[in-house]
């Protein structure tokens, strides 16, 4: 049973009203949000939400108040909770594994049905849904149609990424891609070999065995010969980023692995990202996730001839 205190109250009213007054548009507006209507689901086990450790997700429900004497999460490491009437504001603790699960159930007052919900919540390394809306009748109609703008919207956004997709299949690959896209001129492609205190230390479940980089007239990839340690499974790339100490961030345009990483044997893995020269001598730090939560490795001081 979880017991809120007047400080987590407190402060949960102090994060939504601050959220309000910084952001005016109705929270169905708000993109990223997941909607969970209870009057259609019936006997539905629970609802699967990703969160993360160390970052908060918070749960809204509408039309219920929630018996808050009564909430339990069971899992081996209790996240930090708050509970309001209408409310839970829940940040994951640090020592949450990715891919655990836990059960978090939410009882309502009164007689209405459905009288309670379940939530497994999955633990990611890297994802989390930061925001969830959970109607027990019904949803109003703007909260539908704000919800249909945005699915509108990826769905555009995807077709997008198709037709850039078709139309690179017009053009050459391998240098002659690189000549006739502009991305090559008289000084041809810079490269330099990452080491020493640039690389992960031997001993984490991931290490970087070499790394190199690359940078043309308009573009910049990093080189990642990657190897996992004994009994800690396969690896596989998932996203990557490319941020300055500055904060600057490079757009990055494909993340390819040449197969699995499993023990015993180095696999490579290559990020190429949108650059001009100004990046030249710039250090960048280089976050890559894995598939299914696994952890990700970071490379720091990531430089370009």
């Amino acid at each position: 049973m979880l017991q809120p205190t007047a400080t987590m109250l407190l402060l949960l009213a102090l994060l939504v009203g601050g959220s309000a007054a910084a952001q005016p548009t109705p929270v169905p507006e708000a993109p990223g949000v997941r909607h969970i209507e209870l009057a259609e689901d019936g006997d539905h086990p629970a609802h699967e939400v990703v969160i993360r450790p160390g970052l908060t997700t918070a749960f809204r429900f509408h039309g219920a108040v929630i018996d808050r004497e009564t909430v339990t999460l069971q899992g081996r490491e209790r996240p930090w909770v708050s509970i309001a009437d209408e409310s839970i504001l829940l940040v994951p603790s640090e020592k949450a594994v990715p891919g655990q699960r836990l059960r978090l159930t939410v009882p309502f007052k009164g007689d209405v049905e459905p009288a309670s919900v379940t939530f497994t919540l999955v633990v990611h390394a890297a994802e989390a849904e930061r925001q969830v809306e959970v109607y027990r009748q019904r949803r109003p109609s703007e909260s539908l149609r704000a919800e249909l703008r945005e699915k509108d919207a990826r769905i555009r956004e995807c077709h997008e990424q198709m037709d850039r997709l078709h139309a690179g299949r017009k053009h050459p690959g391998g240098l002659s891609a690189l000549i006739a896209a502009g991305h090559m001129d008289g000084e041809g492609v810079a490269a330099r070999e990452l080491t020493g205190g640039d690389l992960p230390q031997p001993g984490e479940a991931l290490e970087v065995r070499t790394a190199w980089s690359y940078r043309s007239a308009r573009r910049v990839a990093v080189e990642l010969w990657l190897e996992v340690s004994e009994g800690a499974g396969p690896w596989n790339a998932e996203r990557a980023r490319l941020r300055s100490g500055a904060g600057e961030e490079l757009t990055v345009l494909s993340v390819w692995q040449d197969d699995s990483v499993s023990t015993g044997a180095a696999r490579r893995v290559i990020v190429e990202a949108d650059s001009t020269k100004n990046v030249a001598h710039v250090p960048f730090v280089l976050t890559l996730w894995g598939e299914d939560g696994r952890p990700p490795v970071t490379l720091s001081n990531v430089t370009f001839l």
